[in-house]
């Protein structure tokens, strides 16, 4: 294990990147409130834009501790209503909405105006919906402590996994390998139970943990399983709205050339980082 003055010399230097950055923690993880705001104090006005997503980030209590969500999800709706001059309004998944049948879609249809989600195949989408796909392909990854004896994913068996609350791949792991799953409320609190030894692995989406294994600080748990088949990230609209479908399809284009989702990643990994830091009290575990 490095020393602990030099850790923490390493991760203080992470903190005054971050705080120079600009990409302070409420910057991100306000998710939709921060990425809807405009210049205009009175913000956007009308009928608000409903979104349904996967996971609806619980409101941040005074008092609490911060935690970056699992997902950039809440701050590409957050940056869509900004950008269509709507106010924000969020949902969980709604009932049967990415089923097979028209009617199943025209019930979600009815409930929200549209859904971000992960696809995994974008030709089965049902028909009463218009898939518009972001510049996002990411898979289960799975990180460990470089000296872990883990080669396979088949060696999850029985092993202890963090998973991130809100995270695509919940649930995954523990159905197909046969691993205890350990749910923690947000990524940072799943990666400092991997550092402290509470778990033997930590799975989430690959694009953020590539990421975060580029710090430094990092190197020692960088051992990973490489990521599996890989799912998009995509908005569903519905299809009869032909209006909503091209300025929602404009919008991802601009995303696309401004690289926006994957400026979102980076901050939203800077935080969750910083968060750890500020979080993990004892040492790594040997």
């Amino acid at each position: 294990m490095a020393p602990a003055r030099a850790v923490g010399s390493r991760l203080a230097r992470l903190a005054t990147a971050l705080l120079l950055s600009g990409a302070a923690g409420l910057a991100f993880a306000a998710g939709a409130d921060a990425a809807g705001g405009g210049a205009d104090d009175t913000g956007p006005t009308g009928d608000p834009l409903v979104v349904s997503l996967d996971f609806v980030v619980p409101e941040y209590q005074a008092g609490a501790k911060f935690r970056s969500p699992a997902t950039i999800d809440s701050a590409l709706a957050g940056d869509l209503a900004k950008r269509l001059g709507r106010p924000l309004a969020v949902t969980g998944p709604l009932p049967d909405s990415d089923g097979a049948t028209s009617d199943a879609g025209d019930q979600a249809a009815g409930s929200a105006d549209l859904r971000i989600t992960t696809v995994a195949d974008l030709g089965v989408v049902p028909a009463t919906y218009a898939a518009i796909p972001l510049d996002y392909r990411a898979a289960p990854m799975a990180i460990m402590r470089t000296d872990s004896t883990i080669r396979r994913w088949e060696q999850l068996r029985d092993r202890k996994v963090c998973v991130a609350q809100g995270g695509d791949h919940v649930g995954d792991i523990a159905g197909r390998y046969g691993a205890v799953e350990v749910v923690h409320p947000s990524p940072t609190d799943a990666l400092v139970a991997l550092r402290v030894g509470d778990c033997d692995a930590m799975v989430h989406d690959s694009v953020m943990l590539e990421e975060l294994i580029r710090f430094p600080e990092w190197k020692k748990f960088s051992r990973r399983l490489p990521p599996r088949p890989r799912s998009t990230l995509a908005i569903l609209v519905p299809q009869r709205d032909h209006e909503a479908t091209s300025r929602v399809q404009a919008i991802v284009d601009e995303w696309k050339a401004e690289r926006f989702a994957a400026g979102l990643v980076r901050n939203a990994v800077r935080n969750i980082a910083f968060e750890v830091y500020l979080e993990q009290d004892v040492p790594d575990c040997h």
